[in-house]
């Protein structure tokens, strides 16, 4: 299994009704992917670290997988045009699960 894991800030001009508009567009993603598992959102309550305000962690069964959500028309459209003019900045994490039992 990988998971995808994706942290980040808004920019600081980013109202709150476009914050929460660009949120739910994100937690709309699943419907779209049927290959997306598990998906999880929220704000960072972290008191160690606040380095990024908000995260999503996804799954998906394959390398391939994710790659065919990365490079699909739908993903690349939402990043030029809501994501990149409203994210500061953001940290991606793409992992395969070693499970420990193994």
């Amino acid at each position: 299994m990988i998971r995808h894991v994706l942290t980040w800030n808004f920019d600081e001009h980013v109202d709150a009704e476009t914050r929460a508009a660009i949120c739910a567009e994100l937690d709309a993603l699943p419907s779209h992917f049927p290959a997306m598992r598990n998906w999880t959102r929220g704000d960072n309550i972290s008191k160690r670290d606040r380095t990024y305000a908000h995260a999503f962690v996804v799954d998906f069964d394959t390398e391939e997988e994710l790659v065919a959500y990365l490079d699909s028309e739908r993903h690349e459209r939402f990043v030029a045009e809501r994501w990149r003019p409203n994210v500061s900045d953001r940290a991606i994490t793409s992992f395969e699960v070693i499970d420990p039992s193994a």
